[in-house]
């Protein structure tokens, strides 16, 4: 942020910032909510897939009482989304091990090295900065979720496209976050 600005000025940007970050929750919980209510196929099982689908609501939820929680929220928060950018291969390692065969082993690899790749941004965004995790979420969702969609025998159709839709989202909104997460970081490194 620019140091020449007056009060005023830097009132005005937070005042829009946060602004932005309402819209993009918001954005969030109704992807979340119509993925929950008309794409996920509910049903009682130990479904990796159907239980991420629940998890991702309970993230939702953390997020909006995050929001309202201040300064220390705001790290949790971040903690939160490194966890889940964490989690979301992790499903799909989950997913082979529930559903496959194991006719397609070199499947496993994959996912387990995607995993490492995934597990690498979200610790690079809690250590380094806060945009590793929006880019993490954004190329889960346009790299490995698309990479998935019509070619896995062992990730459903409708679990690629909702989880590219929330990584989408959640990428966006960990991005109008930023600032948030780099003030939080300033005020912890300082006290």
């Amino acid at each position: 942020m620019n140091m020449n600005m007056t009060p005023d000025s830097r009132a005005r940007l937070i005042t829009a910032q946060q602004t932005v970050q309402t819209v993009l929750l918001i954005i969030v919980s109704v992807v979340g909510t119509w993925i929950a209510l008309y794409r996920v196929p509910w049903r009682v099982s130990g479904d990796p897939c159907l239980v991420a689908a629940a998890a991702t609501a309970v993230v939702v939820a953390c997020l909006w009482l995050t929001r309202w929680g201040g300064l220390r929220a705001v790290s949790l928060e971040r903690s939160l989304l490194a966890g889940f950018l964490v989690a979301m291969p992790l499903v799909y390692v989950a997913r082979y091990l529930f559903a496959s065969s194991g006719r397609a082993a070199n499947w496993l690899w994959i996912e387990v090295l995607g995993t490492t790749i995934f597990v690498a941004l979200a610790v690079l965004g809690m250590k380094r900065s806060p945009w590793f995790l929006a880019i993490g979420m954004v190329a889960h969702g346009l790299g490995w979720d698309m990479w998935h969609y019509r070619s896995s025998t062992y990730i459903p159709d409708w679990y690629v496209m909702a989880c590219l839709a929330v990584d989408l989202t959640f990428g966006a909104h960990v991005a109008a976050r930023v600032p948030a997460y780099q003030r939080a970081s300033r005020t912890e490194t300082a006290n």
